[in-house]
């Protein structure tokens, strides 16, 4: 059976990340006119937010342009941007001031295909900077529309969970792992973020700012009683305070053993992205964790 790495490894795009003197001469570094490169079309997936831009174009007129954005020459002969597009951004702004910035540097990539360029700008996004969890979770989708394409070639594949292809071709591509079960959970947890969840509780939990037990309390009311939860909410509360201030309002017990709380919150976190099948070793944790559960109950009796 193929292995989600073996899969990864057939995009061998990931020597062009590295700073190879091979890799600079396979895909020199050009200047380009700002105006002249286009966005691709896969990016609308991560947020252009202009006061972010602005923050980046003075960090590159401070300390220059740390990372190359990579772009390609399409069949009519114009450029496409495939990892890079806030960097463009940043030197269009700065180009309106000064025309020092209206060339900016772009390494060159040629001979890749349209999936490949997809591929190549999601996960290249996904370690480039600070993505929120709905940001992250699109760039994960949108990766799953390829590894479907791959699994109609290739029957070996039937058995791989989807989210392990997923986490094997941005490690291939970055050189930094992430699991799995750390891509399924942010993408089911985005789900929840854009369904269950008010608009201000929404952006608290994409940012990171909501514990587990937070979400799961919130996504149970009405978004009206949501939004008068963040209103009354006091100013400055920690994730922490912000779980205890939604359990004081709701009426949620408080008094029970912290420690059971926090295996609980552990408990659900897991739930919520068990896979359909789990593996050996998680079924006997499994088994075990129903053996103290019974354990528990008779004492509670």
């Amino acid at each position: 059976m193929s292995s989600p790495s073996e899969v990864a490894e057939s995009f061998t795009l990931s020597g062009l990340l590295d700073k190879s003197s091979k890799t600079r001469e396979r895909f020199p570094i050009v200047e380009i006119e700002v105006g002249a490169i286009e966005g691709h079309p896969a990016n609308v997936a991560y947020s252009m937010d202009g006061k972010s831009i602005a923050n980046l174009a003075r960090s590159i007129k401070k300390d220059g342009l740390t990372d190359i954005p990579l772009v390609r020459k399409l069949d009519d002969g114009s450029w496409q941007m495939i990892s890079g597009h806030r960097r463009l951004e940043a030197f269009r702004m700065l180009a309106a001031e000064d025309d020092a910035f209206s060339r900016i540097p772009c390494r060159v990539v040629e001979g890749i295909t349209d999936s490949q360029a997809i591929v190549l700008l999601h996960t290249a996004n996904y370690f480039v900077r600070a993505l929120t969890v709905t940001e992250r979770a699109r760039a994960t989708e949108a990766l799953g529309i390829e590894v479907e394409r791959i699994r109609e070639g290739n029957e070996e594949l039937a058995g791989v969970r989807s989210c392990d292809i997923k986490a094997a071709m941005v490690e291939e591509q970055t050189g930094r792992a992430v699991s799995g079960k750390t891509i399924l959970r942010e993408e089911k947890l985005a789900k929840v973020i854009e369904n269950d969840l008010s608009r201000h509780w929404a952006n608290e939990a994409d940012e990171g700012r909501l514990s587990a037990s937070s979400i799961d309390m919130l996504k149970e009311l009405p978004r009206e009683k949501q939004a008068r939860l963040y209103v009354e909410r006091p100013a400055g509360l920690s994730k922490k305070e912000t779980t205890d201030y939604l359990k004081q309002k709701l009426g949620v017990e408080s008094s029970t053993d912290k420690r059971l709380l926090r295996v609980l919150d552990d408990l659900k976190s897991y739930a919520s992205t068990m896979p359909d099948e789990p593996s050996q070793a998680d079924r006997e944790t499994i088994l075990e964790i129903k053996r103290l559960s019974a354990r528990i109950s008779k004492m509670a009796v």
